[in-house]
């Protein structure tokens, strides 16, 4: 039984149990049994010259000192002779000679397939793997929150490094602190020969502030940081980002920064996450093979940076000299939540632009199941798209920021600015505002859609034997589509934006039950099969 209003699934996402170690498909899974537990108290833990073990009862005092991947090339932590965890590559001496290598010289107590439980307290900007200095794992290394605790980083940083996994840690600063203006996540690589693979995020907490309230639009520009940033280097083009990849984001909380998250890496999972109040795009993608999946984005910002707001828009990414544009592929973006505004305290309210690209060419695109509730020209926006589906969204305008001349549509075809114009591609079953889909000799089709009325038309745009045709009358047009005639209230249970309640599933009377077709998907937003007679939009009716 669906009860899902706004609220509800807002709750949902960020308390969504995640389980264990997932992953992108085909990435390597933890165990889920650590090899040897160790705790790390920055407050009252000691260094193993003081006495520190590495126990519960007697914890190491720096998470640097065992992991560090600058480790004698710029730094060295007191107390500590070496770094603790094996693998660490770094500069010592051996048999008289100058070394750069990870070795078990010492005894290093810490190995792959261990895990690093971390108490209450911050613990710097953490950074693994340094320049010709990987830090290369046999078996997963697990860094998490002890039961109870909060542990913070300022930044995190993993470069040249494999097989991480981070679990309820705080990663929380302004920009600047300590000198540094990176994301609060940074992952990239050194190219084929140093990768960045294998990197598992779940139950984070990243933010620049726990509140941004009372802050002005230049303070957002000077002390917000980023993120996630998660880009590798550029490839040939049309294999993505392939020297990071097998990224995994789940189940974590992004707020009060300026972008959400960058997703320039193969084989990115992003799952059940919740991004607010953010001052740019909620996500940015371009890579190959991304599962964009059961997140939630809300409530942006104009911070006064002059940059177009998108919850996700497709990317350039790192482009290689020789190439004029990247190839990406393998794209799934299914059953996220966009709402424009929750907060009716909102700082500098502006439009948001829904899931998009405008640049580069796309194939093998699947975005389905997704709500979209904003103010803006693109609630679905995608061009030199190729042998993919549109299907089973709801697009709804919100009405309450001014966007003049346009309200939030679905507009597939045509090309981007580098790209060739778009072929194959299907859009049926979709809920929306308006619908713009260019068709004339692209093999693009629009099928079974239901466009809301009434007001300034048009409301769907197609070619007609090479010629554009603006419908503006309820009906019900080729192949399907209809322009319904009671507007966004008539179909939805509560839809109220003066209030800002979003309760979008259908209404018993709602022309969109049974003007869908089967099969694309058979699943909706929350996972109900959908059954005749099949409804349109993001929800399966009955509930």
């Amino acid at each position: 039984m669906k009860t899902l209003g706004y609220a509800v699934i807002l709750l949902t996402a960020l308390a969504v149990p995640v389980r264990a170690a997932q992953v992108y498909s085909g990435c390597s899974v933890p165990s889920a049994t650590p090899r040897h537990v160790w705790y790390i108290d920055p407050v009252n833990g000691k260094t193993p010259a003081a006495g520190g073990n590495g126990s519960q009862a007697s914890p190491w005092n720096s998470l640097s000192g065992v992991l560090s991947g600058a480790w004698g090339a710029n730094i060295t932590v007191p107390g500590y002779s070496r770094p603790l965890l094996s693998s660490v590559a770094y500069n010592h001496i051996v048999n008289g000679q100058l070394v750069a290598v990870a070795d078990q010289l010492g005894n290093p107590p810490v190995q792959p397939g261990d895990a690093l439980m971390l108490m209450s307290g911050n613990y710097g900007d953490i950074g693994i793997g340094d320049f010709n200095l990987p830090t290369t794992n046999s078996d997963f290394v697990t860094v998490e929150a002890a039961p109870g605790q909060t542990p913070v980083f300022t930044t995190l940083l993993l470069d040249r490094t494999n097989k991480w996994v981070f679990d309820a840690i705080k990663v929380q600063s302004l920009i600047g602190t300590n000198g540094n203006d990176q994301a609060l996540i940074t992952l990239t690589d050194q190219g084929p020969s140093f990768p960045t693979t294998d990197i598992i995020f779940e139950n984070m907490q990243i933010s620049s502030a726990d509140s941004t309230t009372g802050w002005s639009q230049a303070q957002w520009m000077a002390q917000a940081r980023w993120g996630i940033n998660a880009a590798g280097l550029a490839g040939n083009g049309t294999n993505g980002e392939p020297n990071t990849s097998c990224i995994s984001v789940a189940g974590s909380h992004i707020q009060n920064v300026r972008v959400g998250a960058i997703l320039a890496a193969n084989n990115f999972l992003f799952t059940n996450n919740v991004i607010d109040h953010f001052g740019d795009d909620g996500i940015d993608y371009a890579a190959n093979n991304l599962a964009i999946t059961h997140n939630t984005i809300h409530d942006n910002l104009n911070v006064g940076d002059g940059n177009h707001e998108d919850a996700m828009q497709g990317q350039n990414g790192p482009l290689p000299a020789d190439a004029a544009l990247n190839y990406f592929s393998n794209i799934l973006i299914d059953s996220n939540l966009v709402i424009r505004q929750t907060d009716p305290n909102l700082a500098f309210p502006t439009y948001l632009q829904g899931i998009d690209a405008f640049d580069e060419d796309w194939t093998n695109v699947t975005v389905t199941n997704n709500v979209i509730i904003t103010s803006a020209c693109y609630g679905i926006g995608f061009s030199s798209i190729h042998n993919s589906l549109i299907a089973d969204n709801t697009v709804v305008e919100d009405g309450l920021f001014s966007t003049p001349g346009c309200v939030a549509a679905i507009d597939v075809g045509g090309a981007t600015h580098e790209g060739p114009q778009s072929t194959n591609t299907v859009v049926r079953n979709n809920l929306t505002s308006q619908l713009n889909v260019v068709t004339a000799n692209t093999g693009v089709t629009a099928d079974h859609n239901v466009v809301f009325c009434c007001g300034p038309g048009p409301f769907i745009s197609w070619d007609v034997n090479g010629v554009v045709q603006y419908l503006s009358q309820p009906g019900t047009y080729a192949n399907g589509n209809i322009i319904e005639t009671e507007g966004a209230k008539g179909e939805f249970l509560n839809f109220n934006p003066a209030t800002l309640t979003y309760t979008v599933l259908l209404k018993s009377t709602a022309q969109a039950i049974g003007a869908g077709v089967a099969g694309a998907p058979t699943i909706d937003i929350v996972g109900d099969t959908r059954t005749a007679p099949y409804a349109v939009g993001a929800y399966a009716y009955p509930y």
